[in-house]
């Protein structure tokens, strides 16, 4: 089995002992890693209107905080101090797609779980504060070095200091301590508290793993329910005892109703999957009129001979999250939010649709001999799933 970087454990030894259980600090991962983006190219990207961009300013021995988001101009970072702050972009995997290598050694995790390459520049100082995140973090680090520390364990109802913008821990005890040099990473799962503190200029790169919360995926769940008119009964209460106040809601009526959302959940059980498929490839609120560009007008099946014969290529358009699941010779890929069934379809076939980031004419090959393939790929090509690049 593939090994775990320069761990001397496998891919799968990783996931069993540390994934989602307790951090990992890997030195070297990346040997002699240079940053493919600067910190002035950081800084320009943060300058463009609709990418997501904040900086995060300490200010004052109490440890007053300041969160002002993107798009900035040349002003706003000149009037910076020389320490304490921070500069944030995200989805910069998107937005440069040079920095996609950095991605391929974590492609054992599920794509569908994969949020973004988000890269912090900070001074001598800088930090965004003692905090938490709801989801997994690989901390890689790019440029200079960064202090950090971490809690012993994670912390799901921590108190923070009130009156600031953002959310900094008010009781932080570290329990461990690392000095992060380029290369090295540190794995985080989730609600670890951890504080990181610039000891130079330095970048750091954090490849975050996301993860639907209950009440998302509920709301998804019953979404799916209203839409098939599912889910339709009524709370019922054949065992009824009389009552002395009819008023009141007792015990007994709230077990009821448990169990009639029991029932419900049991009802959708058919739809899960594709609830799941379609709410893991939302797009990001701050990535939608992004992704919005590129639609184009449906092609016709000749217009996809013709280009491909001609030596263009598909790409995928990098602003949308793709899934797919198959099953008994039946699949469906879900894109940006939708579901997309395919009836008698081989599963090599979805995969090309799906996985790959560009499909050549020699995929077109294997996927022309699919009439319903090649109609969907029409369809996913209108909705701005593809787009034509010369090849």
């Amino acid at each position: 089995m593939t090994e775990f970087f320069n761990t001397g454990m496998t891919q799968q030894a990783f996931l069993d002992q540390y994934w989602q259980k307790k951090p990992l600090v890997i030195r070297q991962a990346f040997p002699n890693f240079q940053s493919v983006i600067s910190p002035d190219e950081l800084a320009g990207l943060a300058c463009e209107p609709g990418i997501e961009s904040r900086l995060i300013i300490e200010k004052g021995e109490a440890e007053s905080w300041q969160l002002i988001d993107g798009p900035f101009n040349d002003k706003d970072f000149s009037a910076l101090p020389k320490s304490h702050w921070t500069l944030l972009v995200q989805d910069i995997d998107k937005h440069v797609p040079e920095t996609k290598g950095i991605l391929a050694p974590f492609s054992f995790i599920p794509n569908w779980r994969f949020d973004d390459l988000m890269i912090s520049f900070a001074p001598k100082q800088g930090s965004v504060g003692a905090h938490i995140d709801g989801y997994d973090v690989f901390l890689l680090q790019g440029m200079g070095t960064r202090k950090w520390q971490v809690t012993a364990g994670p912390l799901h109802e921590p108190t923070l200091l009130e009156n600031i913008d953002i959310q900094v821990l008010a009781d932080f005890e570290p329990s461990k301590e690392w000095l992060l040099e380029p290369g090295d990473i540190l794995y985080l799962p989730p609600h670890y508290g951890h504080h990181g503190v610039a000891m130079e200029d330095c970048m750091t790169f954090s490849i975050g793993f996301r993860a639907p919360n209950q009440a998302e995926t509920l709301d998804a769940v019953i979404n799916d329910l209203v839409e098939h008119s599912m889910a339709k009964r009524h709370y019922h209460d054949s065992d009824l005892q009389a009552t002395a106040h009819g008023h009141e809601i007792g015990l007994q009526a709230v077990l009821r109703l448990k169990a009639l959302l029991h029932e419900a959940i049991d009802e959708a059980e058919p739809l899960l999957l594709a609830t799941f498929g379609k709410l893991v490839t939302e797009t990001k609120p701050s990535l939608v009129s992004l992704s919005e560009e590129i639609y184009a007008d449906k092609p016709s099946v000749k217009m996809l001979i013709e280009q491909f014969k001609t030596g263009y290529a598909l790409f995928r358009n990098p602003y949308l999250r793709f899934a797919w699941e198959y099953h008994e010779e039946c699949g469906t890929i879900f894109m940006g939010g939708a579901s997309y069934p395919l009836t008698l379809c081989q599963k090599e076939n979805i995969i090309i649709l799906a996985e790959q980031s560009v499909i050549t004419s020699t995929d077109w090959l294997m996927l022309s001999n699919d009439v319903q393939v090649i109609n969907l790929l029409c369809r996913l090509v209108e909705e701005g799933g593809f787009y034509w690049v010369e090849a």
